[in-house]
């Protein structure tokens, strides 16, 4: 009888023995599914807080900020950290991912958390550490700005005075409103090259437009010293002391010679200064626009968007970077009115460019009144073939073969372009109408996407308003305040 008992005591103790295991296993399972799936919202979580702490630095923020944006995003998917380290090569100079040339702005984000068990606390395991890290990259640019040196740009000042003519505010410094967008690009630039040139990997270019058809007036600016036949790469900089010096040195367009009193066979063409008997400055006039013997408005126009989105492609083209963003940002206070020659002549000297006469695209059917060189409907576009191509047409070109697509372009594009991204900026009155405005959204519009037909901006009439890649900043005071949003909106990426 003992033996009996002794044996339902042992199964018991045997049985008692395999539930044990056969809840710890089960538990094990149930609790390794909860560690995955954790694990998997973790990663996820890090992932955010790699690309939000990368974001700071694209932003120029210290390590503390970077840990700060990372921790509130990783608390904001549901956890809280044991430990929440953020490095940067300045931070961990041993880390040879970081670190290792060509630097990048890379910031490793490390997080630990502890994971509650809900079965394995049988066996006395109550909680799982969980680790993760990634690295997120603020993805390198090649950003090309590209601004309006128009003489439009000293309007803020009264007519009739000092600071109206270029020739007496561009020494010093007192055009406005372009001293407004001087600056503003400056405060924009040092956002995007923040670190050692050696070290940056962003870089910047500028091209400026005005009238266009003589040389240098759209073109690509290059450091001083630059020689003049340094290949269009030498345009590009990664050091912003380099960049805040062309910015620094550009200048209002001035064509350098006051009209003269009388016209005659021998007056030059383009615009010139004029004054009244007191000497007070009148504005800009072109005398072979008012000679009978030309009536030609082509050497005139001072507005020349579409040959500034023109070098835009070029710096691009030939020297962008593969495996850089490609953006383009544009700023003009007008309408397009000036294109780039039509033809390859030579526009060095009066004789050879009166033969060449017009110049540029500017249909004789816009030669009666203003707007010289476009027509007054901005919803009408014609083909490069046709007799009516205008500078409106040519901006809507230009844009097009900066932001279509090169392999499958968009249904909307005249051209294949280069997939770069376009932000548009108008500034002032005369671009927050159809006018200006029509032009500029669709910029904006094939630079948000390659399509033109995908206009964030799609039922919104109010020009003022902002939408897609399309600002408007009614004086030059609100500029920083549009810098600064596309400068939020620059991308960062995840490295791993």
């Amino acid at each position: 009888m003992r033996r009996k008992f002794a044996s339902r005591g042992q199964m018991a103790l045997i049985i008692a023995a395999a539930l044990v295991g056969l809840l710890a296993f089960v538990g094990f399972a149930i609790d390794l599914g909860r560690y995955l799936v954790v694990m998997g919202r973790l990663r996820q979580a890090v992932d955010a807080g790699a690309l939000a702490a990368s974001a700071q630095f694209r932003e120029n923020r210290n390590v503390a900020e970077m840990r700060r944006a990372a921790g509130s995003i990783i608390h904001a998917n549901g956890f809280n950290p044991t430990s929440l380290v953020v490095d940067t090569c300045a931070t961990d100079p041993g880390d040879a991912y970081l670190c290792n040339p060509p630097r990048r702005k890379k910031v490793r984000v490390k997080v630990e958390v502890e994971m509650p068990t809900v079965f394995l606390q049988i066996i006395g395991i109550n909680k799982v550490p969980l680790k993760a890290e990634a690295v997120g990259e603020a993805a390198a640019m090649d950003v090309v700005l590209v601004l309006d040196t128009s003489e439009s740009m000293t309007y803020d000042a009264p007519p009739g005075t000092a600071m109206r003519d270029p020739s007496k505010c561009n020494p010093v410094h007192g055009c406005h409103p372009f001293e407004e967008v001087r600056s503003s690009a400056l405060n924009f630039v040092s956002r995007v090259l923040n670190i050692a040139s050696s070290e940056e990997q962003d870089r910047v270019a500028v091209v400026t437009f005005s009238d266009g058809w003589r040389a240098g007036d759209t073109a690509p600016k290059f450091p001083p010293g630059t020689p003049t036949s340094a290949p269009l790469s030498a345009a590009w900089t990664y050091d912003y002391g380099v960049a805040a010096s062309i910015i620094n040195g550009l200048q209002v367009f001035d064509p350098g010679w006051t009209c003269p009193s009388d016209l005659t066979s021998s007056d030059a063409p383009g615009p010139c200064r004029r004054y009244d008997g007191g000497g007070a400055y009148l504005g800009l006039d072109c005398p072979l626009l008012r000679n009978p013997a030309y009536n030609d408005p082509s050497t005139c126009t001072t507005t020349n968007i579409g040959g500034g989105l023109f070098w835009a492609s070029q710096l691009l083209s030939t020297s962008g970077r593969e495996d850089a963003l490609w953006i383009v940002i544009l700023l003009t206070d007008g309408a397009a009115n000036a294109t780039l020659p039509s033809s390859t002549d030579d526009l060095s000297s009066a004789a050879t460019l009166r033969a060449s006469l017009p110049i540029g695209y500017c249909p004789s059917s816009t030669f009666g009144s203003p707007p010289f060189c476009r027509d007054t409907d901005p919803d009408t576009r014609h083909a490069a073939s046709s007799s009516a191509y205008d500078a409106d047409d040519y901006a809507h070109d230009m844009a097009d073969l900066v932001a279509c697509s090169a392999s499958s372009p968009a249904p909307g594009c005249a051209v294949g372009g280069q997939s770069a991204i376009i932000f548009a900026i108008g500034l002032g009155n005369a671009s927050a109408n159809p006018d200006g405005g029509a032009l500029l959204r669709y910029i904006a519009a094939v630079g948000d996407d390659g399509d033109p037909a995908t206009d964030p901006c799609q039922g919104i009439t109010d020009y003022n308003e902002w939408c897609g890649n399309y600002y408007h900043s009614p004086t030059g005071s609100e500029l920083d305040q549009v810098f600064a949003d596309i400068a939020s909106r620059l991308f960062t990426r995840l490295t791993h």
